[in-house]
């Protein structure tokens, strides 16, 4: 049977492609006197991976993001979606979804430069996605509500009607 290492060596030609090693991230949290706290097991988790390395290399810091929350998934699946998929005659949510991505969250194809897409919603933050003035979830609500006079009811009434 033909190693694991020599099948792949095969696979990608003579010459070999690159394999980028994926970067890991390490959790962290500094106090107020400015001083970083690490969980044991990150800490020796993050020796462990800077023991593999040799030469130079770049250690980025950055201030943690949280994700969008389920919360605010829920409502934009389950509210704004459902609404204005209905009013623009979507068959689904999800096209309705990439209609808006290309209007409030466009980006650049990476595959066809010059054409712009509906850029990916996941990275966003719970601010960026719905907890500011100029939030992607906020802009759209109030685009439907001024351009073509549609109510999105906010997601607290949507909990007391429910609930």
């Amino acid at each position: 049977m033909e190693g694991s290492l020599r099948k792949v060596q095969r696979l990608l030609g003579k010459k070999g492609g690159i394999i980028k090693q994926p970067t890991p991230i390490f959790n962290a949290f500094v106090d107020d006197k400015g001083k970083m706290k690490m969980l044991p097991y990150v800490r020796e988790s993050m020796l462990r991976w800077i023991s593999t390395l040799r030469g130079e290399i770049d250690f980025t810091i950055k201030k943690h993001r949280k994700n969008r929350t389920v919360d605010q998934n829920s409502y934009y699946w389950g509210v704004v979606l459902p609404i204005l998929a209905e009013y623009f005659g979507h068959d689904n949510p999800d096209n309705m979804h990439t209609d808006l991505k290309r209007k409030f969250n466009p980006v650049e194809s990476k595959i066809n430069p010059g054409e712009i897409i509906g850029g990916s919603t996941t990275k966003l933050s719970t601010v960026e996605f719905m907890a500011a003035d100029d939030s992607y979830v906020e802009r759209i609500c109030r685009w439907a509500a001024m351009e073509y006079e549609i109510y999105i009811p906010p997601p607290k009434k949507v909990e007391k009607e429910d609930g």
